[in-house]
């Protein structure tokens, strides 16, 4: 089921294109193979090899991947919003391509709009990893995110990194969208090639190996455009949503740097977010 709803905050206008980027991915990539990749990340990372009985909420769902992932690990309902009118889209073409019978929900909707967001309701899981941090008012969102998950609920954040160098990759970032697209295509071979390099020194891992059923190429023009771009160190996220009322279960460094850190969160009480 495919539902379409306009969100009354607009996209950034100088902000990049991340819908593009995912229907590019989707077109070219999209596979089993990379679902059951998802779906093996949701399993390690909330530790459960079933979502049964469980209702899912994907915040930026991008390419509708991880709505799926969860979805076929008996995820029921299964809601996915995006801002991004291309990320709807992609989303709804990966769902026929993939599961033309899954009952899931996508809605063009900003995670920053709270009228439109008292309609979702409250979701045993919700998932916002890597989306909230490119909104532009990065606590605003996840503070409307925390709202939507359900006494006793988790909610899994992916969250980039405070590093001594993230000033100097927004500067970056900002300037690639505001460059022309030929000096933007110019602009990812080169940082492709030094992004492949610092991450092969760091890690020890061929990052071309990517997880979560991702794509090093795409990650790569995601990284370099991805703006509005803010980031946190852990300590600040986990105390932000310690008074939000939630404890921390488990939080898992990226290796990188600048990379993600992912949290997962439990809902330890319900300190009025409706």
């Amino acid at each position: 089921m495919i539902r379409h709803r306009l969100s009354t905050v607009a996209t950034n206008a100088q902000g990049f294109d991340f819908g593009a980027n995912w229907q590019a991915f989707s077109d070219a990539l999209i596979s089993e193979q990379r679902l059951a990749t998802a779906m093996q990340s949701l399993q390690r990372l909330l530790e459960r090899e079933s979502l049964e009985g469980v209702s899912m909420l994907d915040v930026g769902c991008g390419s509708g991947l991880f709505s799926l992932a969860a979805h076929c690990l008996g995820a029921r309902p299964v809601v996915g919003i995006d801002i991004n009118p291309r990320s709807i889209a992609a989303s709804e073409a990966n769902c026929a391509r993939l599961r033309p019978d899954a009952s899931i929900t996508f809605t063009r909707m900003s995670i920053l709009d709270q009228a439109a967001l008292t309609q979702l309701g409250r979701f045993d899981l919700v998932y916002a990893w890597g989306s909230l941090h490119h909104t532009g008012a990065m606590w605003e969102a996840i503070t409307n995110t925390s709202r939507l998950v359900a006494p006793g609920g988790t909610l899994v954040l992916g969250i980039y990194k405070r590093h001594i160098t993230s000033p100097i990759w927004r500067i970056i970032k900002r300037g690639y969208n505001h460059a022309p697209a030929w000096i933007q295509r110019g602009m990812i071979p080169p940082f492709a090639a030094l992004i492949y390099i610092a991450k092969l020194l760091v890690t020890r891992r061929n990052p071309l190996e990517k997880q979560r059923g991702m794509d090093f190429w795409y990650d790569v023009i995601d990284w370099v455009g991805g703006y509005p771009y803010e980031y946190a160190n852990a300590e600040e996220i986990i105390t932000f949503l310690l008074l939000l009322g939630f404890r921390l279960r488990r939080v898992i460094p990226d290796g990188v740097p600048t990379g993600i850190n992912e949290f997962v969160f439990e809902h330890a009480a319900d300190p009025g977010h409706a």
